[in-house]
């Protein structure tokens, strides 16, 4: 018949099954606090992953994106029907920068359709006049509106990561006020003989 001390697990796994419980523990209380404080850290993390990319994007546009489309488009035709085409294409080029604010603005629940409709119907009348001036003073609005986008996603950007490691460092005293709290408590009585 096996003995007492044969029945009790050796101390090293004792101890390794203290830092695995209050590592969980820490762990079902940090998510439990965060959703108490209206928090989702999944959540918070792929929000970060994704204004990661967004404000990638919108750099690389900045930074020569916004001049390569201009140049692939070509010289500005001075006859009539050409000129209206170029002012179309310039104007989808317009369009589709622009979709990069709108995209911020939706992640931020900001996005207004009426003001994006308006601005949409406006690009298409200054195409269809062929009015070159106010399709290049709208493309810098755009670039304003995209240098604006880049600061309000790196303060959310920042508050996110701030609350992340915050919620991080909790975590570790947690782990280890659990970790001593069980390593002097319940399951050190246990582990006695």
């Amino acid at each position: 018949m096996p003995s007492l001390k044969d029945l009790v697990p050796s101390r090293d796994l004792l101890v390794i099954f203290k830092i695995i419980i209050s590592g969980l523990t820490a762990a079902a209380l940090i998510f439990f606090i965060s959703a108490l404080a209206g928090v989702d850290l999944k959540k918070n993390t792929d929000t970060i992953a994704e204004l990661d990319d967004m404000i990638a994007e919108i750099t690389a546009e900045l930074e020569g994106g916004i001049e390569k489309r201009i140049k692939e488009l070509g010289e500005v035709p001075t006859i009539n029907p050409y000129k209206k085409f170029y002012c179309a294409e310039f104007a989808k080029e317009i369009h589709k920068i622009s979709y990069l604010t709108e995209k911020q603005k939706i992640l931020f629940d900001a996005f207004n359709v009426r003001e994006f409709e308006n601005r949409s119907q406006q690009l298409v009348e200054y195409s269809e006049s062929a009015d070159l001036e106010a399709l290049f003073d709208e493309l810098e609005i755009v670039k304003r509106e995209l240098k604006n986008s880049t600061n309000l996603i790196a303060k959310r950007h920042k508050t996110l990561s701030r609350q992340r490691i915050a919620f991080g460092v909790f975590f570790f005293i947690m782990w280890i006020v659990i970790y001593i709290y069980y390593t002097r408590g319940i399951i050190k009585r246990f582990g006695q003989p």
